[in-house]
């Protein structure tokens, strides 16, 4: 596998976490749970889940 390749699958790996994070909060929040109940399950800041609610 050469540099460019890893660096794309790195991408790819961390875009693919990205959208299960985004589905984790949005399911928390669509559960009820708070801002800080949701930063603290999924072990990120306030902000970054305000962030992606907005």
């Amino acid at each position: 596998m050469t540099l460019l390749e890893r660096d794309r699958q790195k991408i790819e790996e961390g875009r693919e976490e990205g959208i299960l994070l985004t589905k984790k909060v949005f399911k928390l929040v669509n559960g009820g749970y708070s801002i800080s109940e949701i930063a603290k399950e999924c072990n990120i800041s306030e902000n970054k889940v305000k962030n992606i609610l907005k």
